[in-house]
């Protein structure tokens, strides 16, 4: 029985030797190494392509004709209603930044975006209960001829935090599901990396088509004062887009969230700073990411040769590599190369970032 059992458990072994797990460090929903042929690759890639579909639809279904809401069911001007609409859209962007810090510092990406699409449906349905119930009064009110009666500021207050609720949602939503869609597939198979760039191409296409049918089907109803009709449709396909997107979950891949991405970026000024009088030649072997340093999983990044003064960050000095050998060596003393590339990313993109803005 003994060596049944031995028997049986080297078979196993051997079985899970011989499959291929991805090579970027992705991980199952049960946290263990990603198996190719179980996780990821269009199987997940076109779940997220469907969600982010019908979730395009259902915002773009309220935002559309919000000025026109304004005027008509709330009573506001053309110029106030332009205003408000100007400053929630802003809104939308302003919590995308939220979104993605907590997707890339605590939370993960399935996680933020499961959470926020939960946020963003409440929204909506809060959004058609309250114009069913309280906003759309005399019944049939909202369209070109008839327009609504005042309401109380109970009813207002209820109107704007649905609508900021919707902001909220999918500002803290789309920054984090194409990044999570693209995780599907592994940059170190040839096969996926080219899925991977057809991918986005999908993506554009998924948005657009989502945007589509709502400046058509939904503009049209809502233009007629079919408002609750075309509210409970937005809040019907972002409730579908939540339901496949959780259909998904064993078969997704998942990276773990990398931590607050503050202190590493100060940690490789800090780094460079203190060997500030070193002088790393082309040739010296920067430190590379491996498992002496905790945290130090997920994907690596290539050196490249710009900014070398940040270099500094990574080279080991003797004191460095005395430190190693004590288990005490400092993330403010030592950087990685992909830590060092992660800054040098960030400073390429200041340029266009500062133009932006202006």
């Amino acid at each position: 029985m003994d060596c049944f059992h031995f028997l049986k458990k080297n078979t196993v072994e051997e079985k899970v030797k011989k499959e291929d797990y991805t090579s970027d460090g992705a991980i199952d929903r049960h946290g263990h190494p990603a198996v190719r042929e179980k996780t990821g690759d269009w199987v997940a890639a076109i779940l997220i392509l469907v969600n982010q579909g019908l979730a395009t639809l259902a915002f773009f279904g309220v935002g559309v004709n919000l000025v026109l809401f304004l005027t008509r069911v709330m009573g506001q001007d053309n110029a106030d209603a332009a205003n408000n609409v100007s400053k929630w859209t802003g809104t939308v962007y302003i919590f995308s930044l939220l979104g993605a810090f907590l997707s890339d510092s605590y939370w993960g990406r399935y996680i933020t975006c499961a959470i926020f699409q939960v946020i963003f449906v409440i929204g909506l349905v809060s959004l058609s209960v309250s114009s069913y119930i309280f906003l759309l009064r005399p019944s049939g009110c909202g369209d070109k001829e008839l327009p609504c009666g005042s309401h109380s500021s109970y009813q207002t207050v209820l109107f704007y935090v649905s609508i900021y609720l919707i902001a909220l949602g999918n500002g803290g939503y789309q920054p984090n599901i194409a990044t999570f869609g693209a995780d599907q597939f592994d940059e170190g198979d040839p096969r996926e990396q080219h899925s991977k760039i057809v991918f986005f191409s999908y993506f554009y296409l998924a948005l657009n088509v989502g945007s589509l049918f709502s400046n058509t089907i939904l503009n049209y109803f809502e233009d007629d004062g079919l408002w609750t009709l075309g509210f409970w449709a937005s809040a019907g396909s972002a409730a579908l887009a939540l339901a496949l997107f959780l259909c998904g979950t064993p078969r997704y891949r998942y990276f773990k969230p990398s931590g607050n991405p503050l202190p590493r970026f100060c940690q490789v000024f800090v780094a460079a700073a203190r060997k500030w009088n070193v002088k790393v030649l082309q040739d010296d072997k920067l430190y590379q990411a491996d498992q002496q340093i905790p945290n130090n999983e997920g994907r690596k990044m290539l050196h490249t040769q710009g900014f070398r003064f940040l270099d500094k960050a990574a080279f080991m000095t003797s004191k460095n590599l005395k430190q190693m050998e004590e288990n005490k060596c400092s993330p403010w003393s030592l950087s990685t190369v992909t830590q060092v590339e992660e800054v040098k990313c960030i400073l390429r993109l200041l340029p266009i970032w500062l133009c932006t803005i202006l």
